[in-house]
């Protein structure tokens, strides 16, 4: 994928997440099945997410390449072919029209419009101290990032930007937070919004452990997300009517903004 063609691609049942030689994508194969793939450019995919169903019944499966001899690991049968199958998987961009297209390897084609372009140096600009700034300017120049780990029995994918913050988590060491299952699933589209009392998230796509789930009109999430400031309560997080996830600000230093998360959290934004 050229430098030219690197953001965040939202079509009406996926999103497609481009940066360097790295690619996370989300595809709505059936009105309750979603697919989450991670592929690099020279190692090809790493792992894939699928998740099935409602929050009251839902099952997932999912495999990663856990070695440089592209074994891997799953989690049930159903997954044995999942890193095989979407290695045939294609992306190409239609210059004419100006859009991304992901087609699957059974054929299935999902057209992308530019919801945000990405350049490599927005991961490696230093902000310098700016008070001229307002809270919510300093945040959203201050939270990029983009990373990609591979260990053992995890992979870990993020891309951050103004806009979004795209995420990509398969751990087949256990799960600390749900002990019922045997694995950490979290895979997930969120929208970013910054405002002079704190951040907030809209999840847009979720491929869980416990639940999966794309809105209803993907092509909604190329606007911008505007958190209602009255939401935010202090000193805690909170999940108002908007189905946003909201941080309230605790504090702001010259080098760090400080958020309140949930469970006594709290999260930080660093100035580099």
């Amino acid at each position: 994928m050229s430098e030219n063609n690197y953001g965040i691609w939202i079509g009406e049942n996926s999103t497609v997440a481009t940066l360097g030689e790295m690619t996370i994508s989300f595809l709505r194969l059936e009105k309750d099945l979603i697919a989450s793939i991670l592929s690099h450019s020279d190692m090809g995919v790493l792992g894939v997410a699928y998740g099935h169903g409602t929050a009251e019944k839902h099952n997932h499966t999912a495999a990663i390449i856990c070695d440089s001899d592209k074994n891997f690991i799953k989690n049930n049968d159903e997954a044995t072919d999942f890193i095989k199958l979407h290695s045939d998987d294609k992306i190409t961009y239609d210059e004419q029209n100006n859009k991304l297209i992901y087609k699957t390897y059974n054929n299935r084609v999902f057209e992308n419009v530019l919801a945000e372009k990405i350049e490599l140096s927005d991961f490696e600009r230093k902000n310098e101290i700016d008070n001229s700034l307002s809270v919510a300017e300093k945040m959203a120049r201050w939270d990029r990032e983009a990373y990609l780990n591979i260990n053992p029995k995890q992979i870990r994918a993020d891309i951050d930007t103004r806009k979004y913050s795209i995420f990509f988590c398969i751990d087949f060491n256990g799960n600390q937070y749900d002990t019922k299952y045997n694995e950490f699933i979290y895979c997930r589209v969120g929208q970013n919004g910054f405002c002079e009392k704190g951040r907030a998230m809209l999840p847009i796509i979720q491929v869980r452990h416990h639940y999966t789930g794309m809105v209803d009109d993907n092509l909604s999430s190329i606007k911008d997300y505007k958190p209602d400031e009255n939401c935010f309560v202090e000193d805690s997080c909170t999940f108002p009517a908007d189905g946003g996830w909201y941080w309230s600000l605790k504090k702001v230093t010259d080098d760090v903004i400080y958020l309140q998360g949930c469970g006594g959290d709290v999260y930080e934004i660093h100035r580099t």
